[in-house]
This record gives structure tokens, C-alpha cells and sequence, in this order.
């Protein structure tokens, strides 16, 4: 009789020892999959940040209104020997905005690299987030060049009236401290509303 009490409690005993150790186990892999998660998407959201700001520090450069650029463009001697002054100015105006435009296009390709894993981890719902800031992107480029065809020597001065140039500038031209800058406003809430989903998680991180 008592063998077979002993036997019993042994058996009753290695059960509820298997059910602890599973459930300690399941409990342990929920929270390894939540810390997994969690980093996931503390990495993902602080690589697009950084993107997002380095992107802002380029268009800030490529809407610096002060002129900076060589008498001369950087082309072969035959091809500046067939130009006159006027379109040899004109392409090293040119080519200091190519300067200019070439690291919002690097930081930019960074970012979206990025929202490849941004859809994969949050789903293609927060995509949308970017879209005023690709739109303003998008608007700067178009405004750099209708200002690059404006001047070209090769195409005439274009008859653009004043409220159309003054649109052009409004884009193209950062403003100073005291003066309004619709363009940059715009740029900012659109890092802002993109700053609004994605710190949260990296603030999660940092608790």
C-alpha cells in the first residue's frame, strides 16, 4: 500500500514539476520574444530618425540662399572653350546645386532603405506617415530645377510673373529667424508627425 501511495505522490509530483518548468519555460519565451520586439523596433525607429535628420540637415544646405560657386564649371577644356561667359556661369551654378542636392539624395536613399523594414515590422498603414515629407522633398527638387531652367542662357529667360517667382523663392530659399517660412513650417510638422510614432519606442527602450 504504501509503495503504491509513494508512487503516486512521486508521479503527481514530477507532473506539477513538468507543468512549473513549462510554464516557466513559455513565460521566459513570451518575454524573450516581447524583448526581441523590442529591440527590433527600437532599432528600426532610431535608424529612421537619424535618417530623417540627416535629411533635414541637407535641405537646410540645399536651401542656403547665399551663392557660393567657382567662375569656372568643373568640365573637359574643349567642351569650356565652346562656351561663352554666360552658360560657363550658368553651369557652375548648376554644379553647385548638384553639390548641394547630392546629400539630401544619400540621406533620402537611406530612409527609404529603412521604410522597407518599417512596412515588414508595422505594416504598409505606416508608410503613410512619410508621405508629406516625400512630397516636400519631392517639391524643393522640382523648384531647384524650374530655378536651373529659369537661368539657363541656352533656353531664354523664362516669363515667369511675380507671384510665380515668388513661389519659386519661397521654396527654394530658406528664410531667416524673423521672417516666415512656409516651406521649412511644413517640413517640420511632416518630421514631426513621423517623430510622434516613432520615439515612443525608442523612449520604451531607454525606461
Amino acid at each position: 500500500m504504501l509503495p503504491a501511495i509513494a508512487s503516486a505522490a512521486k508521479d503527481v509530483l514530477l507532473t506539477i514539476t513538468a507543468l512549473v518548468a513549462a510554464y516557466v519555460g513559455l513565460k521566459g519565451l513570451s518575454t524573450w520574444r516581447r524583448q526581441l520586439k523590442g529591440n527590433t523596433e527600437y532599432a528600426l525607429a532610431k535608424n529612421v530618425l537619424t535618417c530623417l535628420y540627416e535629411l533635414r540637415g541637407a535641405i537646410g544646405v540645399a536651401r542656403n540662399p547665399f551663392a557660393s560657386y567657382s567662375a569656372e564649371p568643373d568640365l573637359p577644356a574643349e567642351k569650356l572653350e565652346s562656351m561663352d561667359a554666360r552658360q560657363k556661369e550658368w553651369y557652375a551654378y548648376a554644379q553647385m546645386y548638384e553639390k548641394r542636392w547630392a546629400p539630401v539624395v544619400a540621406a533620402k536613399s537611406k530612409l527609404d532603405v529603412f521604410l522597407f523594414e518599417v512596412e515588414a515590422v508595422w505594416g504598409r498603414g505606416k508608410l503613410a506617415e512619410f508621405t508629406p515629407l516625400n512630397e516636400a522633398v519631392a517639391e524643393l527638387n522640382w523648384a531647384i530645377q524650374d530655378h536651373l531652367e529659369d537661368r539657363d542662357p541656352r533656353r531664354g529667360r523664362q516669363a515667369l510673373d511675380s507671384e510665380e517667382r515668388k513661389k519659386q523663392r519661397a521654396v527654394l530659399f530658406r528664410r531667416g529667424m524673423k521672417t516666415k517660412d512656409e516651406y521649412n513650417e511644413n517640413f517640420e510638422q511632416a518630421i514631426s508627425k513621423i517623430e510622434a510614432v516613432l520615439k515612443p519606442h525608442v523612449l520604451e527602450h531607454h525606461r
